[in-house]
């Protein structure tokens, strides 16, 4: 497995689709990482707003946190169901 394929593999789910939760994520925690970066260079005037900021910090750690109890919550399905009951 190269890096390319191991990448392209945590956006996907249990099905092997590409889910959205950690694409959320990823986009969110780049984007506060980048503008906590150029905020800390810049001067106060050119600040973000604190509620923005705020704001994509709780869309990034619900798309987190939502895809974690993805991974941790088994579905049950007819297979593991007995079928004598």
């Amino acid at each position: 497995m190269n890096f390319k394929q191991w990448l392209i593999d945590l956006f996907k789910d249990e099905r092997g689709s590409t889910s959205v939760k950690p694409v959320i994520a990823f986009v969110g925690s780049l984007f506060l990482c980048v503008t906590m970066t150029l905020n800390s260079f810049s001067h106060a005037d050119f600040a973000p707003s604190d509620t923005l900021v705020n704001a994509v910090l709780m869309i990034t750690a619900l798309g987190m946190g939502a895809d974690s109890l993805d991974k941790f919550s088994h579905k049950k399905g007819s297979s593991d169901t007995p079928d004598n009951v």
